[in-house]
């Protein structure tokens, strides 16, 4: 069922795939069900168009603990993302220390070199007002918001807030109120010692995208898959959710330590012929109905800024004795996806181990991890590149597990779901659209040098 549409749209798909086509009353063990909205391929007219025009916000972080590397890389990053920008697309560019100051105000792009020199002018000096640069870019955007537009605050810093509001809760909280009127929020950390936690939180609360590098080459990688997603945007602010039946717990797996039991998840964006996918984990009670196990619902907003709602999608498997239950084929696809989820979730827990400095369990939960049976190529090559790095670099692997585990969780799927189970190819993944790119190392390129010219793609 489809509410609140107006005009009528391409239909998603929904498909529930459980790991197994039954299920065992009062098992012990929990049976889990993967979910996925799956977008339909782009229609031949809207190719034309790829994306609606974009007003876009580049706020730049200039403070003190910003100079060397972490600002060279944000200012040449965003030089490429001005040259990249379309005509009809807007930039405003706002720099800030313990002062704001508005670079450019909402403008269209067309003197781009004259954009690129007053980037390029910007210099390192005081204290982190990240949330009041945070601010003035919603301010320079709101008076223009449109549903024909795209509004975006992209946020470089190394985050370390420490003049004017810092506190971490409140900030979320101004930035979903931001996103709910329509100005989404993505953020780069830069830096060896940005705040994750502060970064990837604003850009879970603003509906956008979380990543971090520590070149121009990192970051260019980064705003290439943002801009691909902005050019073949379906459904934006993608939500799921999901209600356990008569005697059944649900939740969707996942960063259990940071929102409990979830029931609620914020996907994203969905672009054209892709997927976004969740696992349902289910504790199937004796007085549990098999036609009515769950069920799952999705809302989204289209590119014309309308709410639309898809669902319920009722979650139903036949019930079988140990016997049959035992014998049941796994889809070795599903059970890769499945187990990315539950992978992402118990890295979460070694993630806490690692900052509270207890290396040596973490290295043996790691361990453990990779021991779990059936576990993909895929999974198993991100687990053993974040164990190396926990003993090179105890920092920087802590980074890693918090952007690894959340890209596990939110990012666009193929639409096929042929090859999961497989091992990833790097030269067959760089030949993907970026969004659908799947990565061991989440803050550093995998390009062997930039974009010829040093432009991205054009967005």
């Amino acid at each position: 069922m489809v509410v609140g549409m107006n005009p009528p749209m391409s239909q998603p798909k929904i498909e529930i795939l459980p790991l197994k086509k039954g299920f065992l009353r009062a098992a012990s063990e929990a049976t889990h069900v993967l979910v996925r909205i799956v977008a339909p391929s782009q229609p031949t007219d809207v190719v034309a168009t790829p994306r609606a025009p974009l007003d876009l916000a580049l706020v730049i972080d200039r403070s003190g603990s910003m100079s060397g590397r972490p600002l060279e890389a944000a200012l040449e990053s965003a030089v490429r993302i001005v040259r990249g920008l379309r005509n009809d697309d807007r930039v405003s560019i706002v720099a800030f220390d313990e002062r704001i100051e508005v670079v450019e105000p909402l403008t269209a792009v067309t003197d781009r070199e004259g954009l690129v020199r007053r980037i390029q002018a910007i210099d390192s000096r005081g204290s982190t007002d990240l949330f009041g640069g945070w601010e003035e870019a919603v301010k320079q955007l709101a008076p223009f918001t449109r549903k024909d537009r795209i509004a975006r605050v992209i946020l470089l810093s190394d985050g370390q807030a420490n003049h004017g509001l810092v506190n971490e809760q409140e900030i979320f909280a101004r930035v979903t109120k931001a996103a709910g009127a329509g100005i989404t929020t993505s953020t780069v950390g830069l830096g060896h010692g940005f705040n994750e936690s502060l970064m990837t939180g604003m850009a879970t609360a603003g509906e956008g995208v979380a990543n971090f590098g520590q070149t121009a080459d990192d970051l260019d990688e980064a705003f290439e898959e943002q801009f691909a997603i902005l050019s073949n945007s379906f459904l934006r602010q993608v939500k799921v959710s999901v209600q356990g039946g008569s005697d059944v717990q649900a939740r969707l797996v996942g960063e259990i330590l940071e929102n409990g039991a979830a029931r609620i998840r914020k996907l994203g964006t969905l672009p054209w012929d892709a997927s976004l996918v969740a696992v349902v984990e289910l504790k199937i009670g004796a007085g549990a109905k098999p036609d009515a196990l769950a069920a799952v619902n999705f809302e989204a907003i289209t590119k014309d800024g309308d709410v639309v709602k898809f669902g319920p999608e009722l979650i139903a498997l036949p019930e079988l004795d140990l016997a049959a239950f035992s014998v049941l084929p796994v889809d070795a696809d599903v059970a890769a996806l499945i187990d990315e989820a539950i992978v992402a979730e118990k890295i979460e827990a070694i993630e806490v181990l690692t900052r509270t400095h207890k290396f040596a369990e973490a290295k043996a939960a790691f361990e453990e991890l990779l021991k779990r049976p059936g576990l993909s190529d895929w999974a198993k090559q991100k687990i053993e590149y974040l164990k190396q790095l926990l003993d090179e670099d105890a920092i920087m692997a802590a980074k890693e597990m918090r952007y690894g585990r959340t890209r596990l969780m939110s990012q666009s799927k193929m639409a096929a779901m042929a090859c999961y189970s497989d091992q990833v190819d790097e030269d067959v993944e760089a030949a993907k659209a970026a969004y659908l790119r799947r990565k061991r190392a989440d803050g550093r390129a995998t390009k062997p040098k930039p974009p010829q010219g040093g432009q991205p793609p054009q967005a």
